[in-house]
């Protein structure tokens, strides 16, 4: 009984070892390709997107309010983003991003907010795919470990990555996968 505990306990512990070296090699990458990035390079990323249209720019202006506020694992301000950006989905004809905004105004606990994010990032970049950006970009991001392991993107104003999913445990986890312009 107790070598089956042991074995238990070692393939948990191998487990974990290996996802947190998978996002950790990522993490590493992506440390290093800033690094190499020149002082305009790192202006330039920041930059927040410009849009034709500007419910277009609402919806991503209270996006990118929820996204920053589950980084920071802040649940209020997350609720606050999410009913400015549901009324912005509204506006902009996404029903179904309406709702999901709708759904994380309503929850107060930040681990069930970010379970959300995945789907509300999914509307919002057809939102954005469906206008014209004037000038900026957006960076289409994806963690591995979210989601259960499964997976989740969300998009972003800079190329640092700042991971909404886990927050501070493990900020710097996940690499982009798509710059949107």
């Amino acid at each position: 009984m107790k070598t089956n505990q042991i074995i238990k306990s070692s393939l948990a512990l191998f487990f974990s070892a290996m996802a947190f070296t998978a996002c950790s090699s990522n993490t590493n990458k992506e440390t290093a390709a800033t690094t190499i990035q020149t002082d305009s390079a790192k202006v330039e990323s920041t930059v927040p997107a410009q849009f034709e249209d500007v419910k277009v720019a609402a919806v991503y202006e209270h996006y990118m309010h929820v996204k920053n506020a589950l980084v920071e694992a802040n649940g209020p301000e997350a609720q606050a983003g999410a009913s400015a950006l549901q009324t912005a989905l509204t506006d902009a004809g996404n029903e179904k991003g309406a709702d999901i905004a709708g759904k994380i105004t309503s929850i107060s606990d930040v681990e069930a907010q970010r379970a959300e994010l995945e789907f509300l990032s999914t509307e919002v970049e057809s939102v954005i795919k469906s206008s014209k950006i004037t000038s900026g970009v957006i960076y289409k991001q994806y963690c591995p470990m979210a989601n259960g392991n499964k997976g989740a993107y969300w998009l972003s104003s800079e190329s640092a990555i700042k991971n909404p999913y886990f927050g501070d445990k493990m900020i710097g986890c996940g690499e982009t996968k798509e710059e949107i312009k």
